[in-house]
């Protein structure tokens, strides 16, 4: 209603009867179908939301979705009950790995993009659009720093340091990790444990200039803060 787009699809795949049923609100689901929503827009792996709504074992939802949803060619039995245990027996379409890396990468230079523009929130929005795309653990740790960054450009220092905090237990061995958590906690004053964060940097990279830079830095804040506190 009011102009809005019902068949909007995001960067999951999902369209909003498919969000309303993945997240169980069968009454939103009925409002946007009753609004004329589209119900037979499949997910990134091709699912449809009766499929997805079997899958959850929400028979009201596929009551609701049955009489609006195209029949599948691959289901012998087209009826509510068919579709429930065709979906228990068979289980949903899995994910398409190389699909996946296609849309993560895509979502990734999205994000870069927007960075550079100064659109903050929007980079950090793609970067966990891209965490829902089955990254390898190398490559999390990489989102997680990138989004660590653009919340810290945000102003969001907490942000900014939970996803520091994930990327170093992702990724144990990066000085990049230790920096981003260093970032973080100088942007919430807390200095003592930002020196911490990037003195753990610079035993794994002795030779790093910057971490070396945000270490004086941070020990320069914590003493001046000891000062103000006497």
């Amino acid at each position: 209603q009011a102009g809005a787009d019902l068949n909007f699809i995001d960067f999951d795949g999902g369209s909003y009867v498919m969000l309303a049923v993945k997240f169980g609100f069968p009454g939103i689901m009925k409002f946007l179908l009753d609004a004329g929503a589209n119900p037979n827009i499949p997910d990134e792996c091709g699912n449809t939301p009766i499929e997805v709504a079997a899958s959850k074992g929400s028979r009201d939802m596929v009551e609701m979705l049955f009489p609006l949803t195209s029949p599948s060619s691959t289901l012998s039995d087209w009826s509510i009950d068919g579709i429930i245990s065709h979906v228990k027996h068979f289980g949903l379409k899995p994910r398409d790995k190389q699909k996946c890396a296609k849309i993560r990468a895509e979502l990734k230079q999205k994000a870069s993009e927007a960075f550079k523009e100064g659109k903050y929130y929007v980079a950090s929005e793609m970067y966990t659009g891209a965490m829902a795309f089955d990254p390898s653990p190398d490559d999390c740790a990489t989102i997680l720093a990138n989004r660590s960054l653009s919340t810290l450009r945000g102003g969001n220092g907490r942000a900014a340091l939970s996803d520091a905090t994930m990327c170093r237990m992702a990724r144990p061995l990066w000085p990049k990790a230790c920096y981003r958590e260093g970032a973080a906690l100088m942007l919430l004053k807390r200095y003592e444990r930002a020196c911490e964060a990037f003195a753990d940097g610079l035993k794994l990279d002795p030779t790093n200039g910057d971490l070396a830079n945000a270490l004086r830095e941070a020990q320069e804040a914590a003493k001046n803060a000891r000062s103000r506190e006497k």
